[in-house]
């Protein structure tokens, strides 16, 4: 594994940003909420507010 640096031309700091790190298992974490939340194995994406709806009607 090696590394190198490289830094960003376009400010004075030479710094880049990385805030998508963050975001990338947000999808998964809302899915694993929504599942564990009506007690069913499975919720495709996107989980629109009818699909919600319709296997929440179904786990009842």
């Amino acid at each position: 594994f090696e590394t190198y640096e490289v830094p960003c031309k376009n400010n004075a700091m030479g710094v880049k940003g990385c805030g998508e790190a963050g975001s990338v298992g947000s999808c998964a974490a809302i899915i694993n909420a929504i599942v564990d939340a009506l007690g069913v194995d499975h919720i495709d994406m996107p989980a629109t507010p009818m699909k919600v709806w319709e296997v929440a009607s179904k786990a009842a």
